[in-house]
């Protein structure tokens, strides 16, 4: 049975509280995951993790995550994880000697947030190391696995490299039982993820400008840059978390992911999906994969197209939308394509690429 061992996010713990951190809910529901396809899953996370894996090795506990928690957020770059932090450093310290005692010959170590760990190459040179979920501009680790297509060739364009046959493509996977779908359109247009200037949030206030329907914009950053009182329709809610987060993106008309930048995947677009929610969104980036226009969302480039895509979203089939992500993005299919990385992976004990046990090599 091969292990895998799951490092847990130093500046989070897995669990519903922490549900705006796509990194973290890849934390949460990596065993859940995987243990079906009969890996042994070690997760190294702060204490109260709600995933579910073979051993839980608590690195911080309550009681000394909090205070160094909020210590982090008081000191610039405000909330940011950075490695140049206390908690960062209490969080290493306790964690390398439980690797150490744990981690074996050709067991795989997952990396959910790659450039946190970077230094365990040297110190656990035996083992495998992988990222699980690139999502993020810098890569530390020679086997990557991207969210989607595009960021894989970004990141190659970005880095002036050739391809390269141990670097795949998976996207994020879901529990599509914490997301229910509702098959009527909402009421409301909403933008749900990061309030700051490079997700489109000047796009999303000159649509409201335009539409006769409430627009939300949930989430963390600095919402006054945004709002006026010219807007009355443009309002802002804080964020939400756990299950509730399911019934904001079900109650919603459409949902708008206008981002400025090349989108690495987009989760919140897709957990819209999962809800039967059309995404109105970018025309580039991970929407190019996620979005098929006209059947489970828009992609746009001028105001004029996200006025049109408003119009035409109230007329797309929500039960196909909902049925179609609840399978694509499901962890049995997802963890089944993490399944063929990781035992692409182990072959590299033995013949590496010149294996002849074939793995499946059609990518859903």
């Amino acid at each position: 049975m091969t292990t895998l061992h799951l490092l847990g996010l130093f500046h989070t713990v897995p669990s519903a509280s922490f549900s705006h951190c796509a990194f973290t809910g890849r934390v949460v529901r990596f065993g859940k995951m995987m243990r079906p396809f009969g890996y042994n899953v070690i997760e190294y996370s702060n204490e109260g993790t709600e995933a579910e894996s073979d051993e839980h090795v608590q690195i911080l506990s309550t009681e000394e995550f909090l205070p160094l928690q909020a210590k982090m957020k008081a000191q610039p770059p405000h909330g940011e994880p950075s490695t140049d932090s206390d908690i960062y450093r209490a969080f290493c310290q306790k964690l390398n000697p439980e690797l150490l005692k744990r981690v074996k010959k050709g067991d795989i170590v997952c990396h959910p947030f790659g450039h946190t760990h970077g230094y365990l190459k040297d110190l656990l040179p035996d083992a495998y190391h992988v990222e699980i979920g690139i999502g993020y501009n810098d890569t530390f680790f020679d086997l990557r696995v991207f969210e989607t297509y595009s960021w894989w060739q970004y990141h190659q364009g970005k880095d002036r490299r050739s391809g390269n046959h141990y670097e795949w493509v998976c996207p994020m996977g879901y529990d599509i039982d914490d997301w229910e779908p509702s098959y009527e359109a909402g009421k409301y247009l909403l933008y749900f993820g990061r309030v700051i200037e490079c997700k489109g949030l000047q796009i999303v206030k000159e649509i409201a400008k335009h539409v006769d329907m409430p627009v939300l914009i949930v989430g963390s950053g600095t919402p006054e840059l945004f709002l006026s009182d010219d807007i009355p329709n443009l309002t802002y809610q804080e964020p939400v978390t756990g299950k509730d987060r399911s019934g904001l993106l079900r109650g919603a008309y459409a949902m708008l992911m206008p981002t400025l930048y090349t989108e690495p995947f987009g989760g919140a677009g897709v957990e819209g999906m999962l809800c039967g929610t059309p995404l109105i969104a970018s025309d580039y980036g991970a929407f190019s994969e996620t979005v098929t226009h006209g059947y489970n969302g828009f992609r746009c480039k001028t105001l004029g197209d996200y006025l049109e895509a408003v119009k035409l979203a109230g007329g797309l089939n929500r039960r196909a939308i909902a049925s179609e992500a609840r399978v694509k993005y499901s962890l049995q299919n997802v963890g089944s394509q993490m399944d063929k990385i990781f035992k692409q992976i182990k072959a590299l004990d033995h013949k590496g690429w010149y294996s002849l046990d074939a793995t499946d090599a059609v990518w859903k």
